[in-house]
């Protein structure tokens, strides 16, 4: 009887859970600064995170920003970890977790062949959430932005 009042339990959770957003917990805003790109000139991609209070981004396991390829960025890789970032932490004793006060900014060069117009640059950030009874998991959360490319006339068409 046990094994059955258990496994329905887990049902309803995981009926549930589907109906909680991420977005909840956590919020992306992410902005590439200047808005208008010349081509062949650099960028910077930058992201805020904030998180509902009560939860808390925690360093380890490995907080990761993974980029999605584009044939028109250049970025130095596509994988960030939290410590690459430089993000500010808090040691308590449950833990060490990231303090996400801090803008993220990571930069890129718009190729010199990349399309005139709208471009988008995406990818996901990789996180352990934990919550204030001590349970934690371990989630993405996808983000993307817009910005403009225009033609650079200095660069020379061979």
């Amino acid at each position: 009887m046990t094994k059955y009042g258990a496994l329905l339990i887990i049902c309803l959770f995981l009926f549930f859970s589907n109906a909680l957003c991420q977005d909840d917990f956590l919020k992306i805003e992410c902005t590439v600064s200047p808005r208008s790109i010349l081509q062949g000139n650099d960028g910077l991609l930058k992201i805020k995170i904030d998180v509902r209070s009560g939860i808390k981004i925690s360093a380890n396991p490995e907080f990761m920003i993974r980029l999605d390829e584009n044939e028109s960025l250049s970025f130095s890789k596509i994988f960030f970890a939290g410590s690459e970032l430089n993000l500010p932490t808090t040691q308590e004793k449950e833990g060490i977790f990231l303090d996400p006060q801090k803008e993220i900014e990571i930069p890129f060069k718009l190729n010199e062949s990349a399309l005139i117009g709208s471009l988008t640059v995406s990818g996901e950030v990789i996180f352990t959430m934990l919550f204030q009874d001590n349970w934690s998991v371990k989630t993405t959360q996808k983000f993307t932005t817009n910005f403009f490319s225009r033609r650079n006339y200095k660069i020379k068409k061979k």
